[in-house]
């Protein structure tokens, strides 16, 4: 059974359900369920939500300080900016160049001093 979460806090927003089996079909893409823990690549309705293991599952993820949450969050705008870093994306060197900083900034979100309580989030390239 799986339950939709806010991350940050592990607030439950639904009760427990079987999620449907064309999720990935859905979408367009194969292993959907690898990306259901932080839905914010779906958009900004959905930042702060994912779809986690409840009940006689796997141990349910959720993170469990600031520090985890936060860091889950840059990996989940990491993950949903994978496509940039394709070879056959077609951008400019420019666009490029500026979706490698974005990346950058997210992997190193962890090294700003007001980490994880006050975050100064990198932009998304246009």
């Amino acid at each position: 059974m799986w339950q939709l979460k806010k991350l940050s806090t592990g607030e439950a927003l639904n009760e427990p359900q079987k999620l449907p089996e064309n999720w990935g079909s859905i979408f367009g893409m194969s292993g959907i369920q690898d990306r259901l823990g932080d839905l914010s690549w779906l958009g900004d309705d959905y930042v702060d939500q994912g779809w986690f293991v409840v009940g006689d599952g796997p141990a349910d993820p959720v993170p469990s300080s600031a520090a985890e949450i936060e860091w889950e969050r840059a990996k989940g705008l990491l993950a949903a900016s994978d496509w940039s870093m394709l070879p056959d994306v077609p951008m400019t060197s420019g666009d490029k160049a500026l979706w490698i900083e974005y990346r950058r900034a997210l992997r190193e979100v962890r090294l700003q001093s007001g980490f994880p309580t006050s975050i100064v989030w990198p932009a998304k390239p246009a």
